[in-house]
């Protein structure tokens, strides 16, 4: 028998479920946790804002797929990380949000931060818990963690008064529970599988939309095995790009617009039905598509749209499931379908090669995503953040692994990026990381470039600087005129200045001949870069894309 403090009981949990990295922002109230990460060789990641604290755990979360962890003190320490719990919500990530709180015997009187804080998180969580005394840390925070990693993922937040943290204990009284993360992989019944069997046996124009719950499922090798073997299109979103390499012959990029408007069937791998794919509806769906969903969450089958069948099961299971039963001549059949998208598929990548080609300064979108997606092996990591540049980027950059891309999801929450690399970097030293950053976006928790070069942690962070928040200014323009036009507009703010400001490298880059040698010497280093390219910020405009961040 020993006698551990609160701190400590929650840093012995937190060890058990394999947790290696915890991201804070110091505050009184959580002091001990750390003392107790100490004991369990935990390591301790400060950062300068609650909100990247929640954002790393994120990252670490889908990284590991397990629980990532963030540690906040009570008060404006929790309200400061809501945006990122709310995020990993949407992005099905397993975040574990621990707050400290004020003492219990002071609840209400007043003490310092305090707020209410399980009621502000409840609606952006799977489940929020106080935890009522010491005795109850393990259960409570290991109810948390199953809670988070089962069906499917997402964030969780446990709050515990400082007092229980400091308060002193038996081990005997208070023991950590084992075993209590059971994570089933249900499969389709046989009902369900004979209809899609024949669903898939009749359809001459099919379609596969492989979203965050294919990567979350691990489905990559099932998934590639189906689509080879029933001759599937295979389109990627979400945490599902890279489930397919991109270099695969039934993965597609560029014709999704066509393809969703031509096909007959639609088979929806754990993706949501919502803006991303014109909520499941026509004119992005042919009027008459039959539409297949396979998501470990049922509350995902039919929003937005009656299916022609739903199934609520692990998507690695179903497409086992269903490789066994389709005949090893069914690619025969929609051959002629690859065939006509892989044409438009090679129509869409010339324009864009074309534009890529732009010798032009300022920098075009294009020649600045083109030489990116140079740089990108199958070791790199890339994180995205930002609007427009980032959706530019990911037209190019080569994928070849789940998880190489990392982006805020359908919430659509930018200042992730310096975050996300900071995790990545943590948990795969040995592996280049790229982050791509829009000038808006790195604006919000670029301060966060200091903590890599506190930790060590050498990436590199190119900027596509078009001075503005080029997504939401370029139909704003295109609606309202210049004269109308406020609140997007931005100066080319001298970023790689701030990065040599706080311990890193810098280079400001003007001309597209430049970017290739500077992302080599950058990503070749031991050091934290950002290089600051200049972009024309009229260049995407030109080119019509242009639209509604709604």
């Amino acid at each position: 028998m020993s006698d551990l403090t609160g701190g400590q009981l929650v840093a012995r949990v937190l060890k058990q479920a394999g947790v290696g990295h915890v991201f804070t922002l110091c505050g009184g109230h959580i002091l001990p946790i750390y003392d107790g990460c100490l004991d369990e060789g935990i390591a301790v990641v400060d950062v300068r804002h609650e909100q990247a604290a929640a954002h790393a755990a994120d990252a670490c979360a889908r990284l590991t797929r397990n629980v990532g962890v963030a540690l906040v003190t009570a008060g404006p320490g929790v309200t400061d990380a809501v945006t990122g719990v709310a995020n990993a919500l949407s992005a099905r990530s397993p975040l574990l949000l621990i707050g400290g709180a004020a003492p219990l015997a002071l609840r209400g009187l007043g003490a310092l931060q305090e707020t209410e804080q399980v009621g502000l998180l409840r609606p952006v969580t799977k489940g929020a818990w106080t935890v009522p005394e010491a005795r109850q840390i393990p259960e409570v925070l290991t109810t948390a963690i199953r809670t988070a990693l089962t069906g499917r993922p997402g964030p969780v937040f446990v709050e515990i008064p400082v007092d229980l943290l400091m308060t002193t204990l038996e081990d005997r009284l208070a023991p950590i529970p084992t075993r209590y993360v059971h994570r089933s992989r249900p499969g389709a019944d046989p009902g369900s599988l004979a209809r899609l069997q024949t669903l898939l046996g009749a359809a001459e124009r099919p379609v596969v939309i492989a979203g965050s719950g294919a990567y979350w499922d691990a489905a990559d090798a099932s998934l590639a095995a189906l689509a080879e073997r029933a001759g599937l299109p295979v389109f990627m979103n979400g945490a599902g790009r890279g489930t397919l390499p991109t270099a695969h012959p039934n993965a597609f990029a560029h014709a999704r617009g066509f393809a969703l408007a031509q096909a007959d069937l639609v088979l929806v791998l754990g993706a949501p039905l919502d803006f991303r794919l014109g909520y499941g509806r026509p004119p992005t769906f042919a009027d008459d598509a039959k539409v297949v969903m396979v998501d470990v969450d049922p509350a995902e089958l039919g929003r937005n749209r009656p299916l022609e069948l739903g199934v609520a099961a692990d998507i690695d299971t179903v497409l086992r499931q269903i490789g066994d039963l389709v005949p090893r001549t069914a690619a025969a059949r929609t051959a002629p379908w690859l065939a006509a998208l892989r044409e438009r598929e090679a129509q869409a990548r010339a324009r864009l090669d074309e534009q890529a080609r732009s010798d032009d300064t300022p920098i075009s979108h294009y020649r600045w995503a083109a030489e990116i997606a140079r740089v990108v092996t199958p070791d790199t990591i890339v994180v995205g953040d930002g609007g427009d540049v980032v959706s530019c980027a990911s037209r190019f950059v080569p994928l070849h692994r789940p998880g190489q891309w990392l982006d805020p999801g359908p919430f659509g929450c930018l200042g992730v990026g310096p975050s996300f690399a900071i995790a990545a970097k943590l948990l795969h030293p040995d592996r280049p990381v790229l982050l791509i950053a829009g000038d808006g976006a790195l604006g919000l928790n670029g301060m966060e470039l200091e903590t890599a070069v506190r930790f060590g942690l050498p990436m590199t962070c190119i900027v596509g600087n078009d001075g503005g928040w080029g997504q939401i200014r370029n139909p704003q323009l295109s609606f309202f005129g210049e004269a109308r036009s406020v609140a997007t507009s931005l100066p080319t703010t001298r970023f790689d200045l701030m990065a040599e400001a706080l311990g890193g490298r810098g280079a400001l880059i003007t001309r597209p001949q430049d970017l290739a040698p500077a992302l080599e010497r950058a990503l070749a280093s031991d050091e934290v870069w950002c290089l600051n390219a200049v972009l024309d910020p009229a260049a995407y405009r030109r080119t019509g894309q242009v639209s509604m961040a709604i």
